[in-house]
């Protein structure tokens, strides 16, 4: 798959001391950098998920939280069929 990249000044004088201290083009010696050392910088700058909380509350409960929910589940459908009720019958010819 040809990728096309932009190189700073610095990455392409590298590149080109590179070819002439090696055997290898500067695109082979990018491969090649790229093969051997890719892998470790992934590795290194990868982000690590913490599991730090980051408020001082505790989660709620398993039965709080179903409580909760039921409690939730019975209110909202008043408020749906109160918003249906409030529609009306809705015009089918559009």
């Amino acid at each position: 798959m040809p990728l096309s990249i932009r190189l700073d000044q610095e990455l392409q004088q590298l590149l080109s001391e590179g070819a002439r201290r090696t055997r290898y083009y500067k695109r082979e010696l990018l491969r090649r950098t790229l093969r051997l050392h890719l892998r470790d910088v992934i590795e290194r700058e990868a982000v690590v998920v913490s599991h730090v909380r980051i408020t001082n509350l505790e989660p709620w409960s398993h039965g709080s939280l179903a409580k909760a929910f039921r409690r939730t589940e019975k209110s909202w459908e008043a408020v749906e069929a109160a918003a249906a009720a409030a529609h009306g019958l809705l015009p089918w010819d559009d």
